[in-house]
């Protein structure tokens, strides 16, 4: 835990008053906080019961050694100080330490009540007065706090704390040569002041004036070596110098000495958001929210850090509870709607984030504004995806008929091969060496080979044949024509070699259908032929007496040869009775 107060004696009767700490601020944002309690003024303090004095000592001494442990348990603190008050509520230091206690726990609304009660009845405990005063500046209500400064120089001119809280009010207000001449003040008093340090150090810097602010910062630092304050002063001029690892490397100096320094932690993580370095920055918005987990900036930081390392479920749940925690800051509507529109993709999510965001605005804001923007761009993804429905729809349909007329196709190629096929076969007519599958073809031929005796008639047939400009059988250009939309007619010329014939169809937008080795040119095959039944010889007409009576010559016997009982075959009628033995279409030939 970092050290949070300090003790110093006050009056004769050893009772003490409990300082409160430095709180680590930006420069140019809130005033340094009083650095520690002085002993109060001499003048005589309200008097207090000897139970009051023991109370306060015990607590004291509670801190003291919770001190040395490094860790504080303020509910402890808090419970002894307020005994102290049940013994006595006039005692004004335990006020004081109250106040410094609840603000160490971030709870300035008691902190201030304490604070009060102890300036009313200690006028001139300029301690709780400076520490008041800051609480007001920081919630911006600079003329009141000046108000309460000013009333505690008239009871100590010389106060240090007084005169650094209004100079960093001064800086506030950009009043810098005011600002320098009351931390100037201090150092004249007191050269190794560093809360006067770290005032003129913050002011160069909220000047512009980097050098000076980095001088100053080097100059303190050798009055007090690692003071926190000083080394995020100076990180802060090395990132205005662009000087970005030097300037890491005064942070993380300061974090060791103050983890719970939530501006330099914003400055770390500020710094791993400028350059997309998004799990260090979710790591310090997560600490800095561990400190002060009512913090607003934090938690929009986490939410951004949390979407930058892609984990956009936990962003939107992190924005969804700062939408309903802050009703009417429309920040976190814009970042939901981004959610939505760019990680989600979840335009009508993106159109209603948006269309609050920009409900929000406290005026009508301009058409670049993102919420504007974004919602016009969820508006028309949102009719872009009706239009796109609609065209996916017609395209699925599309799809379908098309992939029924392609198996309608397929069917067509199959049975125009099957057909050709058995045709040609029973037709003992020329047949390519193999049977193809028409149905995995592109387009079928038909018939499925030629002779080159003469031209041919060829068919190609299962395809869609759009645009077709022209054909050729190998280098060969044929003549064509369509006779429907899945059908052509080629004319193949006379005289091609025998053996397989690529086909190349070629198209008007230059696209091409190609069947390699599609047209088979062969030969005719000998078939058989079936064998002629012999004709019966008509029947001799017999005489009374049973015997067989002469004829002449029988029809298709030539004259004269009637003694002949059986003619042979001349040589030329053996040769066609051979060739009544072929091989069927397809097979070899020869003889049976």
């Amino acid at each position: 835990m970092p050290r949070l107060i300090r003790t110093t004696a006050h009056l004769a009767a050893a009772l003490f008053v409990i300082g409160c700490p430095s709180t680590p601020d930006k420069p140019d944002e809130k005033p340094v906080r009083a650095m520690a309690a002085r002993p109060a003024s001499r003048k005589k303090a309200p008097d207090v019961s000897k139970e009051a004095r023991q109370a306060f000592e015990n607590a004291v001494k509670a801190y003291h050694d919770q001190k040395k442990t490094g860790r504080f348990d303020y509910d402890d603190l808090l419970a002894r100080f307020e005994a102290a008050l049940q013994q006595d509520p006039k005692m004004a230091e335990a006020h004081y330490n109250l106040g410094c206690i609840y603000e160490a726990m971030r709870e300035d609304a008691k902190a201030a009540e304490h604070y009060k009660k102890a300036m009313k009845l200690r006028p001139d405990l300029t301690l709780a007065a400076a520490n008041m005063g800051a609480l007001l500046a920081r919630s911006g209500k600079l003329s009141e706090a000046l108000a309460i400064y000013e009333r505690a120089l008239d009871k100590d001119a010389k106060n240090s704390p007084v005169l650094l809280n209004m100079a960093a009010i001064h800086q506030q207000q950009k009043k810098y040569d005011l600002a320098l001449k009351r931390a100037g003040e201090v150092l004249v008093r007191d050269p190794t002041n560093i809360g006067a340090y770290r005032v003129m150090a913050s002011v160069y810097y909220a000047m512009g004036k980097m050098d000076m602010s980095r001088l100053i910062c080097l100059r303190g630092l050798t009055v007090k070596k690692n003071d926190p304050s000083l080394l995020n002063t100076l990180g802060l001029v090395l990132l205005k110098l662009k000087k970005i690892p030097e300037a890491l490397a005064q942070f993380r100096a300061a974090l060791q000495q103050r983890p719970d320094m939530v501006p330099t932690r914003f400055n770390i993580a500020k710094v791993a958001l400028d350059y997309k370095d998004f799990r260090v920055a979710r790591e310090e918005f997560t600490k800095i929210l561990q400190y002060e987990p009512s913090n607003k900036q934090a938690a929009m930081g986490l939410g951004i850090a949390m979407r930058g390392v892609g984990d956009f479920d936990a962003a939107k749940k992190q924005f969804l509870a700062l939408a309903g925690k802050h009703a009417r800051d429309p920040v976190p509507r814009q970042w939901l709607c981004r959610l939505a529109l760019r990680n989600f993709n979840d335009a009508k999510e993106a159109k209603k984030e948006c269309g609050l965001c920009v409900k929000l605005q406290n005026k009508k804001p301009a058409k670049d504004h993102p919420c504007v923007a974004m919602y016009d761009e969820a508006r028309q993804g949102i009719e872009m995806d009706k239009k796109m429905k609609v065209l996916e729809a017609k395209a699925a349909e599309e799809q379908r008929r098309f992939e029924e007329k392609m198996a309608r196709l397929a069917k067509l190629r199959k049975e125009t091969v099957e057909k050709a096929w058995e045709r040609a076969k029973k037709e003992c007519d020329v047949l390519p060496p193999a049977k193809l599958e028409g149905d995995k073809l592109e387009f079928v031929l038909d018939p499925l080979a030629i002779t080159a005796e003469e031209k041919t008639k060829v068919l190609l047939v299962g395809a869609i044949f759009k645009g077709v400009k022209r054909i050729n059988i190998g280098t060969n250009k044929v003549k064509w024509k369509q006779i429907n939309e899945h059908t052509l007619e080629m004319v193949v010329p006379e005289g091609l070699p025998e053996g397989p014939w690529d086909v190349l169809l070629t198209f008007k937008d230059k696209s091409e259908m190609y069947f390699g080795g599609g047209l088979w040119v062969g030969k005719k095959p000998k078939c058989e032929e079936k064998p002629k039944q012999p004709e019966k010889a008509p029947e001799k007409p017999k005489d009374t007496a049973g015997k067989a009576k002469k004829t002449g010559p029988s029809e298709g016997q030539p004259p004269g040869k009637e003694s002949e009982k059986k003619e042979k075959p001349p040589a030329g009628d053996k040769k066609d009775e051979a060739s009544k033995g072929a091989a069927p279409a397809g097979e070899p030939g020869g003889l049976k």
